[in-house]
């Protein structure tokens, strides 16, 4: 044998490496060969018999998995690097979930759940918020009025915005203490009180705005993309209520501020918070209440800078109930007062249009609403209409115009529904007190001339602008509907109320007001008229102005003493074809100087004729007046004496 070598040159690492590897991979079923490469057997091996083998379980860790393959006669790839082989670690696969399709539903509903109060508003936010607004308004009042000295088609924006938002507050006051998680609820109520508080044109526009944040409100609490649903739903809310003439004659202010806001939410992203969409909203109002001013020659729109008031006020309300920094209500009020024009020295006079308003309450469904929007439409109506509708289409429904010709309307309204008011038009002296030749002399007292408050009934259509233009508010009486009368001598705000009964119907309707108008410190003095031609003879003295400084005892004497008078000079018959016109010949008498006839709807010519031989053969040469009064009773003559 020759010299040994060392172990270490017979045996490399990489070589020992290989071998301990070759060691682990050999399995413990491989059986011993012979030189001739068959199987060699063992003749005392015991053959047991064979089952079948169980799968194998779902190996739980590395260390089974190996043990498991050696078992099996599996072999094992390991990784390697170089000449150095190791094992590389093998890590287990994470299991992945399966994604549900209501995820993105269930964050949707994380947002409107009631866990995040900080997200939402609710009944008690909207309820502050409406103490706030009538705060505003009621500072605002003034100078949203002087806004209007110079418009003839529309006129006390300001004190109608505080009276249909006096209703307003007073119906949610009223709520119970459950309403303040209930955002619907009270949108409901607010909805409900500014159509039956409605007074004016921009109380009408707060009652169809309201209608239609209530309609698109279904949670008790809105979150922010609910609440950019419940402002947005203010879109097409001009277009519903106000009729074509509006916006040909006035400035598109109103409608211009709320697109321009509706414009601003629509461009940010649904996932807005509460304070960014609040903030946009009254930015946003803001500047379309200056451009509409400017375009309009300095003018600004009394009714726009309402919603714009309102909306500072959501601001306002928000930064109280979360003690951040105010000052959206002052800057507003501020920027209303900056706008109210001093004169306008470079725009002609407003033409006196001597317009009367004309307000309808009644009940209607929704064809027949739609059909008379349509009617007042061809006829080129100026005014707005509004209503509220159940489930059958039917429910409270308001209508206001503006129109010299009160009776045209007024056939084109439904005929045993609703409550016909009709107001007189402003009077001049109210805009230039400087022409009265009223002389104070106790300096420390103003003195102004007034109009008497008087309240007149009348069954004939044809009567309603002549007592409208003497100064008298018309209520229009029609047998079977009730008349909500003692809001009306409420709403006059003097001390003591004249009322003209046309009939004895509604003699008893206003004699049941004495005692609840006098409880509320109004004088109600009942004039003893009984029919149309009374009642304007009547109105046209006790409608005459008076001085300011006069108390309410001489007052209440005066316009005593103006109803006996008028009634001293007036006798009235009833006239049909059944009347024999002997008597009625000789009931005149030559020192009678004028004849009024009010025919009825309908009336024969023949007997119209008849009635005026009779007349001038009675008093030749008495000037007879044909009115066309249109009512359903008989026609009526009157005879004035000297």
């Amino acid at each position: 044998m020759g010299e040994e070598e060392p172990l270490a040159d017979l045996f490399s690492f990489a070589d020992f490496a290989r071998a301990a590897r070759a060691k682990k991979t050999v399995t413990a079923s491989s059986e011993p060969l012979n030189n001739e490469g068959q199987e060699e057997k063992n003749p005392f091996e015991v053959k047991e018999s064979v089952k079948p083998n169980k799968p194998a379980p779902r190996p739980s860790s590395r260390e089974e998995r190996l043990k498991n393959s050696q078992k099996a006669g599996e072999t094992t790839v390991e990784g390697t690097t170089g000449l150095l082989d190791f094992e590389m670690p093998q890590m287990a696969p994470k299991p992945v979930k399966p994604r549900t399709k209501g995820k993105r539903e269930n964050v949707a509903k994380a947002l409107e759940s009631d866990e995040r109060l900080d997200l939402q508003v609710t009944g008690s936010n909207i309820r502050r918020w409406v103490k706030v607004s009538g705060e505003v308004l009621q500072v605002a009042q003034s100078a949203l009025d002087a806004m209007d000295s110079q418009s003839e088609l529309d006129s006390d924006t300001g004190a109608n915005a505080l009276l249909t938002w006096d209703k307003v507050t007073l119906t949610v006051a009223g709520l119970p203490p459950s309403a303040d998680r209930d955002v619907s609820w009270v949108l409901e109520a607010i909805a409900d009180a500014a159509l039956a508080g409605a007074s004016g044109m921009i109380g009408i526009v707060l009652s169809e705005l309201f209608s239609a944040a209530a309609n698109a409100a279904n949670s008790p609490g809105l979150n922010p993309v609910q609440l950019l649903k419940v402002l947005r739903s203010s879109s097409q809310c001009p277009t519903r209520c106000l009729l074509p003439a509006v916006e040909r004659l006035d400035p598109p202010t109103l409608s211009g501020l709320i697109e321009e806001i509706n414009a601003e939410l629509e461009t940010q992203p649904e996932q807005m918070s509460i304070e960014d969409i609040l903030s946009r909203a009254w930015m946003a109002s803001q500047v379309a209440l200056v451009e509409g001013a400017e375009e309009n020659h300095g003018r600004p729109d009394a009714r726009a800078a309402v919603l714009m008031l309102l909306v500072a006020a959501m601001v306002e309300t928000y930064c109280q109930e979360n003690q951040q920094d105010q000052g959206a209500v002052a800057t507003s009020l501020q920027m209303v007062r900056d706008m109210v024009p001093a004169s306008h020295l470079g725009l002609p006079a407003p033409s006196r249009m001597n317009s009367l308003v004309l307000t309808w309450r009644g009940e209607a469904d929704n064809s027949r609403f739609q059909r008379l929007r349509a009617e007042l439409e061809e006829n080129g109506v100026y005014g707005a209409m509004t209503g509220r509708a159940d489930m059958l289409g039917i429910g409270p429904r308001m209508l206001l115009v503006r129109s010299r010709h009160p009776r045209r309307v007024i056939e084109l309204l439904p005929e045993k529904s609703g409550m016909i008011l009709t107001r007189p038009p402003l009077p001049s002296e109210r805009e230039d007190p400087a022409n009265s030749n009223l002389v104070s002399l106790d300096s420390s007292r103003a003195i102004r001339p007034i109009r008497p408050a008087v309240l007149a009934y009348a069954s004939a259509p044809g009567l309603v602008g002549d007592l409208a233009n003497l100064g008298a508010t018309v209520v229009l009486s029609r047998r079977g509907i009730p008349q909500e009368v003692l809001p009306i001598i409420t709403e006059m705000e003097q001390e003591v109320v004249q009322v003209l009964p046309c009939d004895q119907v509604s003699a008893a309707e206003l004699a049941n007001l004495v005692r609840p108008a006098k409880d509320k410190g109004i004088e109600v003095m009942l004039a003893p008229t009984q029919d149309d031609l009374q009642v304007l003879e009547v109105a046209r003295a006790c409608c005459q102005i008076v001085s300011s400084a006069i108390e309410a005892p001489d007052l209440i004497q005066l316009q005593r003493s103006r109803t006996f008078d008028a009634l001293a000079t007036q006798r009235t018959w009833t006239v049909s074809p059944k009347t024999p016109f002997e008597l009625l010949a000789s009931s005149v008498s030559p020192n009678d100087i004028q004849a009024r006839i009010l025919t009825r709807k309908g009336e024969d010519p023949e007997l119209i004729a008849r009635i005026q031989n009779a007349l001038s053969q009675g008093a030749p040469g008495i000037r007879i007046e044909l009115i066309s009064g249109g009512q359903s009773g008989d026609t009526l003559v009157g005879v004035l004496s000297s």
